[in-house]
């Protein structure tokens, strides 16, 4: 694409933006004549559409209703909150909430705005260093749980991912980014357990469309709906065809080949290192692992399922019996009514000794501690996980239930 222009202008910031967006896609088809490829001028539509929430210089204002809904007629607005943005519209300060009384607005409470180091931990694409150091823009409510569009940065200053938070959780849509700028990932969160995902090549043409489940200390169930080469080729359609995915393994850069049938893994698939050496050989039916063989230098080692999940001494039932004879329930949290599942992410290590905790999906602050001291007293009480045939550390999806009787 060459000679981007505008042709009717909106406001100059706008038309920046929208040549910046229609240099970035690489992936056009260019016109034919006679069979041949020429060069053809043509025009597109770019729309911005107004947003609901005022913005002035230094602070983006947004209006809403007793029920909750957002609404851009302050008058019919109860609650107001103001976050103090840069020239960019980025968050720089504590957003504020207040509560129309009478005439006025009175401040009801204050959110906490910080800037923090983040390791950007990449898995899916060879062509980004491993790990990248950059920074996130952290917004959290009065429960230091996350709360509203959390921003990411690579070390440059571009930006890395735009995520939304409510109450510790993701919602709406988070949006990941190349370091070019071109969309890189967006997730949709239509429910606590589910998310549909689209991914790009860095040309900006789709490589992927899928829905993955949170399954319970089991991480995540992917079902592939489509995928397309780096050529624009559709490979799956409506979840049947020939996929590939690249992902790391030992530190090392995989990609792995087979079929696709009604969305999972349907016989022979391979995986290949970078060097061409192969990883493994595993035979799928309906999703499911029958046999695999991985291979290490010299050695091989057979399995059937590919991640053996850390296991609780005693399984399921013994965990069952840890929580239900180890968990409080917060006094607080009782008189308050507060119920509800909360979601324990951690890593159980080679060794079966668990690091790395986290509230993946929070209740309140109260009943996450006691969740999160539960786990953690269960330090030692684990089997560790393998990935085809060799322990590794597992990241663990525990729900920990709070219900008054």
């Amino acid at each position: 694409v060459s000679e981007v222009k505008t042709l009717r202008s909106l406001r100059p910031d706008c038309d920046r933006e929208a040549m910046r967006v229609l240099s970035l896609f690489k992936a056009w088809k260019p016109a034919l004549k006679g069979g041949q490829p020429v060069r053809q001028q043509f025009t597109y539509p770019v729309r911005f559409a107004p947003s609901l929430a005022k913005s002035e210089p230094g602070a983006r204002t947004a209006y809403y209703t007793n029920d909750g809904e957002q609404t851009g007629d302050e008058t019919q607005a109860l609650f107001r909150l103001v976050t103090p943005v840069d020239t960019m519209g980025i968050p720089n300060g504590n957003p504020v909430f207040s509560k129309r009384e009478g005439a006025k607005w009175q401040q009801a409470l204050e959110n906490k705005f910080e800037r923090k180091p983040y390791t950007f931990t990449n898995e899916d694409d060879p062509a980004l260093p491993d790990s990248i150091n950059g920074y996130r823009l952290v917004i959290k409510d009065i429960l230091l749980q996350l709360d509203g569009t959390i921003y990411s940065f690579y070390p440059d200053g571009t930006l890395l991912s735009r995520e939304q938070y409510a109450t510790g959780q993701h919602v709406g849509e988070s949006v990941h980014y190349y370091p070019n700028g071109m969309v890189k990932r967006v997730t949709e969160y239509p429910a606590k357990d589910q998310t549909r995902e689209w991914v790009w090549y860095p040309n900006g043409m789709l490589r992927q469309v899928s829905e993955l489940k949170i399954v319970a200390m089991m991480g995540d169930d992917n079902q592939l709906l489509s995928q397309w080469d780096i050529a624009g080729n559709q490979v799956v359609q409506n979840g049947n065809g020939k996929a590939s995915f690249v992902s790391r393994q030992d530190k090392k850069w995989i990609t792995e080949t087979g079929s696709v049938k009604e969305t999972r893994k349907e016989g022979i698939w391979q995986g290949q290192y970078a060097d061409g050496k192969p990883a493994y050989r595993e035979s799928y039916q309906g999703g499911k692992c029958i046999s695999g063989v991985a291979y290490y230098g010299q050695d091989s080692v057979a399995y059937q399922d590919p991640m053996q999940h850390p296991e609780f001494d005693g399984g399921l039932s013994g965990l069952g019996r840890f929580l239900s004879t180890n968990l409080h329930y917060p006094e607080y949290a009782a008189r308050s009514n507060i119920q509800g599942k909360v979601f324990i992410s951690f890593v159980v290590c080679e060794d079966g000794s668990l690091c790395n905790y986290d509230v993946i999906k929070s209740v309140h602050s109260t009943v996450d501690k006691e969740a999160l001291r539960v786990v953690k007293a269960s330090n030692g009480k684990w089997k560790p996980g393998s990935i085809r045939g060799r322990r590794v550390r597992v990241k663990y999806n525990l729900p920990i239930n709070f219900q008054l009787d």
